[in-house]
């Protein structure tokens, strides 16, 4: 019998956001609340974190303040950092990635072509840098032997699906996995908002139009019956869609 997980999106930090910054062209100038936040996946083999919220000198750097950074989420749980095995990186944004060091012995899963972007010249410009942050941290990161390159789909020891949903940024992936609920998916900012998912949105941050487009196409092929978003202050929409 496959293994069935329980999801718990932990948000760490708030603030607000233009519209058309996440909605593609849509709303501009109206202000949406955006949560920030890391996912926990209890299974059976135990916790597994995806992406790490903020690092706070980073979001600092950035005029927000932080809620509460990793460790303390971790702690209502009675989950110390050393303690975490597995973490997927969803993709290497700052606001998911830049606090990768607080966990420093998780095993951590990307996708080899978000690794490649990240190395690209391409990224270091500014356009496009503003979206990383602590780059040493992240650099370290690429020169561990804890990091798991995956190409493609893939699926992890403990029965977690990864799933490429590119455009956002060149390799964000998904989490899929059978809940109570039913099928689940965690697309990160594949679909930041749940509008972006009901009204065939893309996000408004992105490197590529044409594969948001084909990865939020890609997801409803999943046919997921609950999704878990990206900021959305809702942090699940049931989709209607039968598994």
């Amino acid at each position: 019998m496959a293994p069935v997980f329980r999801i718990e999106p932990v948000e760490v930090a708030r603030r607000q956001a233009d519209s058309s910054s996440f909605l593609l062209h849509t709303d501009a100038g109206r202000l949406l609340t955006l949560v920030y936040r890391f996912w926990l996946i209890h299974g059976p083999d135990g916790i597994t974190v995806v992406d790490t919220g903020l690092a706070a000198e980073e979001a600092a750097r950035r005029g927000i303040e932080v809620a509460r950074g990793l460790k303390e989420a971790l702690a209502p749980y009675g989950i110390g950092p050393d303690e975490v095995g597995t973490l997927i990186l969803t993709h290497l944004h700052w606001d998911h990635a830049c606090a990768v060091d607080a966990l420093p012995n998780a095993t951590v899963w990307l996708q080899r072509t978000e690794a490649d972007f990240f190395n690209d010249p391409q990224r270091a410009h500014p356009a496009i840098d503003r979206y990383f942050g602590r780059h040493d941290v992240i650099r370290d990161l690429l020169g561990s032997p804890r990091l798991k390159l995956v190409e493609g789909e893939a699926e992890l020891p403990n029965g977690l699906r990864l799933v490429p949903l590119g455009g956002h940024t060149p390799g964000l992936q998904g989490v899929v996995l059978p809940t109570q609920e039913g099928r689940a998916v965690i697309t990160s900012d594949a679909v930041p908002f749940n509008r972006n998912y009901t009204d065939d949105l893309p996000n408004g941050i992105l490197q590529d139009l044409g594969q948001a487009i084909a990865s939020l196409a890609r997801l409803r092929a999943l046919r997921p019956d609950v999704i878990f978003t990206g900021h959305d202050p809702i942090p699940q929409l049931r989709t209607g869609t039968p598994g």
